[in-house]
């Protein structure tokens, strides 16, 4: 299928169908989180079969580097190996693309802890069975004539970073997105209170975003690696809190990117799943064996990646390699940041790490 076409998809016709009785149905909230299996029962390798289900759909965000590894599987060909035929999906900003999974319109989404979490405080199981990234890549951008009015450098100290946003318009993707609720948490952490001293909005994703700031309509973006960085790289920004680089150390570790399915999915197709989670795992493992250049040249012709700044590609590669997960185990800190994040209080942690399971992991093994 042609890229542009998946691409569009994701945007527009592919959500439309997502809503109303379907949805509400699909949604049914869940009695009992999901568990991890014991490690006693945990199958061999050798008993992985043939997919049930080989055809499948996978969403995610937006088309950044935050979800490379499914974009790496397919040009390498991960998932044609394990007699996979994979559609990608992205949905221009968090949410839709969950919603999507737990409506059954696809099989699999990559996305932050946030959306899992979000999903379980409203009654709703979502089964994470990999975590491809444990370090935060929501990176901030602020357009440079803000930044020489208010004197920062992205050399600035963060308290002094902090302090300037008070009367700025920090934009997210959409409200309810990772990039819009980390966008408000950068704002508490100023000790302002979003929407009061500063404002946070929804502008769009990947270069409606950059639009926006480069209209002033924001005068702050925040989004996933590369989005960030190709703003600075056009000239009219500057990096402003480098995530990636674990400028705020409350956010690292962080559970950044996972691979999330629907339980009965799981049930109903083992074997796909961990044909999946394979294919994942052999990507993050190109990541990390790999040079930044390496990766850059695997998907710089693909559609989602295609006219991006070579030299952003390639910096934005090593950010995400270096925040890749060697194991895929999540970690129990990552989700405590996550949530801390969130500003969330009253939740059971224990329950929440429930819903990752390590089986397939253990299936497919080293």
């Amino acid at each position: 299928m042609d890229r542009r076409a998946v691409q569009r998809i994701g945007r527009r016709a592919f959500l439309a169908g997502v809503g109303g009785a379907a949805l509400a149905a699909a949604c049914a909230p869940a009695t009992t989180p999901a568990t991890a299996s014991p490690a006693a029962a945990a199958p061999t390798k050798a008993a992985i079969g043939p997919a049930e289900k080989s055809k499948l759909k996978t969403t995610q965000a937006a088309a950044t580097l935050a979800f490379v590894q499914v974009n790496i599987a397919r040009a390498k060909g991960f998932f044609r190996d394990e007699g996979l035929e994979v559609e990608q999906l992205q949905t221009g900003g968090g949410g839709p693309d969950l919603q999507a999974l737990i409506a059954g319109e696809v099989d699999f989404t990559i996305g932050a802890g946030t959306y899992q979490t979000d999903a379980f405080t409203q009654g709703r199981r979502i089964l994470n069975v990999f975590n491809t990234l444990d370090k935060n890549v929501v990176n901030f951008a602020m357009h440079a004539d803000v930044a020489k009015e208010r004197g920062i450098t992205e050399k600035s100290p963060l308290k002094d970073k902090l302090a300037s946003i008070r009367g700025l318009k920090i934009g997210g993707t959409r409200p309810g997105a990772l990039t819009y609720q980390q966008a408000e948490y950068l704002v508490r952490l100023a000790g302002f209170t979003p929407q009061k001293e500063v404002q946070v909005v929804g502008a769009g994703a990947d270069a409606a975003l950059i639009a926006a700031l480069e209209s002033r309509q924001i005068d702050v973006l925040a989004q996933t690696v590369p989005v960030p960085e190709q703003a600075v790289a056009r000239g009219k920004a500057i990096l402003f809190i480098n995530n990636a680089a674990g400028e705020d150390p409350g956010l690292v570790p962080f559970n950044m990117e996972n691979v999330f399915t629907r339980p009965d999915f799981a049930e109903q197709n083992p074997n796909t799943v961990a044909r999946f989670v394979r294919a994942v795992k052999r990507a993050n493992d190109f990541l990390l064996g790999s040079s930044a250049a390496d990766i850059a040249a695997a998907v710089k012709d693909d559609e989602f990646f295609r006219g991006l700044d070579p030299k952003v590609l390639e910096a934005g590669s090593a950010s995400i390699k270096a925040a890749t997960n060697r194991t895929g185990i999540l970690d129990r800190k990552s989700v405590e940041n996550q949530i801390k994040m969130q500003n969330i209080t009253g939740l059971d942690l224990e329950r929440v790490l429930e819903l990752f399971t390590d089986r397939y992991i253990k299936l497919i093994g080293n």
